[in-house]
């Protein structure tokens, strides 16, 4: 049994679909992050209305394997991952004498 296409209020026309693709796009080219060509592909399938963005969401988790944990943009497991020298502690460059300074302006 195929599942029924869902659309919410945002989403109901060939043009809002569209941008919502184009929000999306912005959002990943500001990011530096170009689609790919899969991608491309399920957005302009989406515009038509022949998949929801459940289904585009589902066929991308497909292809590419979500990483493991509660972020997803996460590349390791928490507690796991290179070693990282620790940062230096916080030394500020200008320091301020609070004893110079006027009580009242």
């Amino acid at each position: 049994m195929e599942k029924t296409l869902y659309f919410s209020a945002n989403e109901q026309t060939e043009q809002q679909r569209r941008d919502v693709v184009k929000f999306a796009v912005g959002v990943s080219l500001s990011q530096c992050r170009h689609p790919s060509p899969l991608l491309v592909t399920l957005q302009n399938q989406y515009i038509a209305g022949e998949i929801d963005l459940e289904q585009l969401s589902a066929r991308l988790d497909t292809e590419y394997q979500p990483a493991p944990g509660p972020d997803p943009a996460a590349k390791y497991a928490a507690g796991e991952g290179p070693y990282v020298e620790p940062a230096q502690p916080y030394e500020p460059y200008l320091h301020f004498d609070e004893s110079l300074a006027p009580l009242s302006l």
